[in-house]
């Protein structure tokens, strides 16, 4: 696996590559050949996911390699070189591609110039690639021949800001930023297909452009679930509660039928990966809780007791997440997820300017700051603080959309209610372990062991809640 972290651009056939190197940096050029043979099925499905997958040959980087998208980066998996896809890839592929073969379909020859910036320790910062490219349809005509474009991708001991100045220096040399995502995308398809980058002025643009992040996130996810990479479960089940609020926010924008269905597919998948997410989080939560108890509170074997059970539940939970990612629902949902992203069925609403998608969250602001006010008073329950928390999500998200578009007064808004969303997040934790450890008490006690400190750690939570309600009482 690796992490790519890249800019592209086309360029003239006689484009020169300007002076590269900072203080203390060298640059290496060299020369490659590369030859990449792209694979999908008859009806591109692949490719409508973002799913870039080939066989590679030539003078580095052979094998097979799938591209997976993500925000602002990508992920490429990789097997070594064999002639046929390995069963381990497939079987990765299989909610995306169902029963169709996958075959050839196009082949990339690039002649590649290598500008490698290194540091003064030799570490690579980044690799600035000019490349020659000529496509050859295989099983699908290649409707873009040959063009020439540049990449800059980060190296080890590169950074973002490196990126930028790279790029600003290639776009004041005459090279113009990329509107296709992906070499095979261009071949296929046809040059600047994607129109990445464009201005959006419509409602429907920005929202459609939030969506497609999510549905890049969900696709990820399921290659880094797969892998049980750190955090994967909840960066997707945060993906699919993002397009779900972004679907009830602002419903008068989308067909009402539609939009209710993809919601209660999202909302049941979210439950699947919210059964893992909320144990790996209350088991670390609880062990650490534990671990810093004095040793004259602690009775009995209760860390062995809470992890065994909680590591038991969180395998069992795991478990039904990786069957669910092998049946057809789930795959049903991918499907839909990406149709609503190349295809929304939108509403005459969305044709209005971006700027009135601030009447919805104007509206949704105004019911956060209702049900806030009635769950931060000291006689709130703890449901009106689980409401209130739920409509913090759907005003975060939705500013999260508009400052995706340009707007600033969202982004403001999205950066504030993220905090208050964290205290929220912080008593509706306290308040599930609290319930746990109660439960996971009565488990003790039917075992003949002491309850004592489970009453401590219950207590504790009980305290944390009052001092997060405390602490929203004053961010409204």
């Amino acid at each position: 696996m690796a992490r790519e972290i890249e800019s592209k651009f086309d360029v003239a056939p006689d484009f020169a590559v300007p002076a590269l190197a900072g203080p203390d940096e060298r640059v290496e050029v060299d020369t490659v050949q590369l030859s990449s043979t792209y694979y999908d099925t008859g009806d591109h499905d692949l490719l409508r996911y973002r799913l870039t997958l080939r066989r590679r040959a030539g003078d580095v980087d052979t094998g097979w390699q799938l591209k997976v998208p993500g925000s602002g980066e990508r992920t490429e998996l990789r097997w070594p070189p064999s002639d046929t896809a390995p069963a381990a890839l497939t079987t990765l592929l299989r909610p995306f591609v169902r029963d169709k073969p996958i075959t050839a379909m196009v082949r990339l020859d690039v002649a590649r110039t290598r500008h490698r910036i290194l540091d003064p320790a030799g570490e690579l910062v980044a690799e600035v690639a000019q490349d020659d490219v000529r496509a050859t349809g295989l099983g699908a005509e290649a409707r873009a021949p040959r063009w020439h474009e540049a990449e800059i991708e980060l190296g080890p001991a590169g950074s973002r800001g490196r990126l930028a100045d790279l790029g600003a220096a290639l776009r004041a040399a005459g090279a113009v930023a990329s509107t296709s995502r992906a070499k095979v995308s261009r071949a296929l398809v046809g040059i600047g297909n994607e129109g990445v980058g464009t201005p959006r002025t419509s409602a429907g643009a920005v929202l459609v452009d939030y969506i497609s992040q999510q549905c890049d996130a969900l696709v990820a996810g399921h290659f880094a679930i797969q892998r049980d990479a750190p955090d994967s479960v909840h960066r997707t089940r945060v993906a699919s509660r993002r397009m779900r609020s972004t679907l009830r926010t602002f419903e008068y924008c989308f067909d009402t039928d539609q939009a209710k269905a993809l919601e209660d597919e999202l909302r049941w998948y979210a439950a699947v990966l919210g059964a893992v997410r909320d144990t790996e989080v209350l088991r670390a939560r609880i062990l650490a809780e534990i671990a810093d108890l004095p040793s004259d509170l602690v009775v009995g074997p209760v860390k062995e007791h809470v992890d065994g059970q909680l590591t038991r539940e969180l395998a069992e939970h795991r478990a039904a997440l990786l069957e669910v990612m092998t049946g057809d629902r789930y795959a049903e949902l991918l499907a839909e997820a990406v149709r609503w992203r190349d295809d929304p069925p939108f509403t005459a609403a969305a044709g209005r300017p971006a700027a009135t998608l601030n009447e919805a969250i104007d509206r949704v602001e105004r019911t956060l700051g209702k049900r806030l006010r009635r769950a931060a008073r000291p006689s709130g329950t703890d449901e009106q603080m689980h409401g209130a928390r739920k409509a913090g999500k759907r005003v975060r998200y939705a500013a999260e959309a508009a400052a995706a578009g340009g707007d600033t007064r969202a982004d403001s808004l999205a950066k504030h209610t993220a905090k208050l969303q964290g205290l929220l997040g912080e008593f509706q934790d306290s308040v599930v372990a609290a319930e746990l450890l109660r439960r996971l008490a009565t488990h003790a006690a039917g075992q003949g062991e002491d309850g004592f400190t489970y009453g401590v750690l219950v207590a504790e939570e009980r305290q944390r809640a009052e001092e997060a309600r405390r602490q929203a009482r004053h961010q409204n």
